[in-house]
């Protein structure tokens, strides 16, 4: 019953005599050392020959106190190496049972049990703390951020507007326009960033899908975005088909493409920035937005799309922009990346689903 039950939940016994090395041991024991079953003992205890160097060293110490009389017992976490080069992990806990030297008896018994299940979840459970630990942070400093994210705008809102009353000059007036637009603009995306956000948090946030055609539609939003652009920079379209239909919601398709176009209008002062696409598969075409801007270092590139992270704090913005490009995506079942090279430019892209509903 005993080595019924071993087997089953993986714990090894053994005994040995470290004065005569003999001893015994059942076959879960070997295998939960990485061992084959059955070969001398003397083999295993004191050698450890799959055991990580570290841990071994701490076993071998051990028998080596045992045989001086100076320890009796030991708890230890190892990792063993298997044949396929991967690891895993085992529980040793050893007790003298019986010391007397003088009659040639040194016995142990030696009891291990694989725990990989159990650090595999450990593993995922410091990840998932650490990751809500700096999602707690990250949003800690996004509401001390939003402030004077909103601040901003509504300052350059009333400041502007009340100067445009004052004026008599065609010219200044028709400046402070511009501003105050630009200011109700970005207060709109603010405000919009964080509702999508609520609604993502709440596991409503709705799709409603049309037959998209893409090339009109990325015309527009070019159209759109022009008079964004500065004149240092030119905003193009790249047209691979004569003809592309999606079956997508087209407001979020635009949303994903507009945040994107935007993010390279902060950080590109000249060159160009390109919207584009291409079929990858008969199941899927990928949309990209390409720039000749600053670039993103390569250490930052896999977190840009995490909520609340701004790469550049003086840029204005909520930090949860690609973050929500993200969901979009995600739920449109596609996938999402970036590729840049600092001081040379980045490329945004996104895939989607190709095929028009019936």
């Amino acid at each position: 019953m005993f080595l019924l039950i071993g087997d089953y939940a993986n714990v090894g016994f053994a005994h040995f005599n470290v004065m005569t090395r003999d001893g015994y041991a059942q076959d879960t024991w070997y295998r939960n050392l990485g061992e084959q079953e059955g070969i001398p003992m003397p083999q295993v205890i004191g050698v450890y020959s799959h055991v990580v160097p570290e841990d071994q060293a701490v076993l071998r110490n051990f028998v080596r106190e045992v045989r001086e009389g100076k320890s009796t017992s030991l708890r230890k976490e190892v990792r063993v190496c298997r044949d396929n080069g991967k690891y895993t992990w085992t529980s040793i806990n050893v007790m003298v049972r019986d010391y007397r030297p003088q009659d040639g008896i040194i016995d142990m018994l030696c009891i291990n049990y694989d725990i990989t299940p159990l650090k595999e979840t450990e593993q995922k459970l410091i990840v998932a703390r650490d990751k809500a630990e700096e999602l707690d942070r990250l949003k800690s400093a996004f509401l001390a951020n939003m402030s004077h994210e909103i601040r901003t705008p509504l300052n350059a809102i009333v400041g502007f507007s009340s100067l445009m009353a004052e004026t008599d000059s065609r010219d200044e007036r028709q400046d402070y326009i511009k501003i105050v637009q630009e200011n109700n603009e970005l207060l709109l995306q603010l405000i919009s960033d964080i509702l999508d956000l609520s609604k993502i948090e709440a596991g409503t946030f709705n799709f409603v899908y049309t037959n998209v055609d893409v090339n009109e539609t990325c015309s527009e939003i070019i159209k759109s975005m022009g008079m964004k652009v500065s004149d240092n920079v030119e905003l193009i379209l790249e047209k691979t088909m004569p003809e592309c239909y999606i079956y997508t919601d087209k407001n979020r398709f635009v949303q994903v493409i507009s945040n994107f176009i935007n993010n390279a209008l902060k950080f590109t002062q000249h060159g160009s920035i390109t919207l584009g696409y291409e079929q990858e598969s008969h199941q899927k075409i990928k949309f990209y937005v390409r720039d000749t801007g600053v670039g993103i270092p390569k250490d930052k590139q896999d977190s840009v799309f995490e909520r609340f992270v701004k790469l550049d704090s003086f840029v204005q913005g909520t930090g949860l922009g690609l973050s929500i490009c993200k969901s979009i995506v995600s739920q449109m079942d596609g996938e999402i990346g970036v590729e840049s090279t600092e001081g040379v430019g980045s490329s945004f892209w996104f895939t989607h689903p190709y095929h028009v509903a019936d």
